[in-house]
């Protein structure tokens, strides 16, 4: 796709080499959010793509499966559950950002990590649904880095 507009797609690269650089939320709470507008956005590539070493961030299949699943959110760890709430509030309905949750989050989550967060959202809701628009199809899985976060 980005062979139509090569400066579009070092532009959309740039930003997330950007974002995976600078990294400061643990890979668990950056994946959560991250499959889950994957799934909201029925991107496929984004929703097969998975961390390189997996087992090392403490993620396994099960963790990418359930994130759907509302009744399973307290198998989640509190900060990881919030994230999977900010993106789904995020891609699906922004006014829901009440007082209550803005105080949950500032409770689990720095101003820096917020903005990250929310950063983060907004590159895969937007270049998601552009795959999921364009009809983008992966022949082989993606593994993506876990950017300079060590948890």
């Amino acid at each position: 796709m980005w062979s139509l507009r090569p400066d579009l797609g070092a532009a959309a690269h740039a930003f997330g080499d950007a974002l995976q650089a600078g990294a400061r939320l643990p890979v668990p709470v950056r994946e959560a959010a991250r499959i889950r507008i994957a799934h909201i956005n029925g991107c496929i590539p984004c929703s097969e793509t998975r961390v390189e070493d997996m087992e090392r961030h403490g993620l396994t299949e099960d963790f990418y499966a359930r994130v759907d699943d509302p009744d399973r959110r307290a198998d989640y760890g509190p900060r990881e559950a919030l994230a999977i709430a900010f993106a789904e509030r995020f891609t699906t309905d922004p006014a829901t950002f009440d007082d209550l949750f803005w105080a949950d989050l500032h409770a689990h989550f720095s101003a820096a990590e917020l903005l990250e967060l929310a950063t983060l959202c907004a590159k895969w809701l937007g270049l998601g649904r552009l795959n999921a628009v364009m009809e983008i199809a992966t022949s082989c899985p993606i593994r993506i880095g876990a950017g300079s976060d060590t948890s």
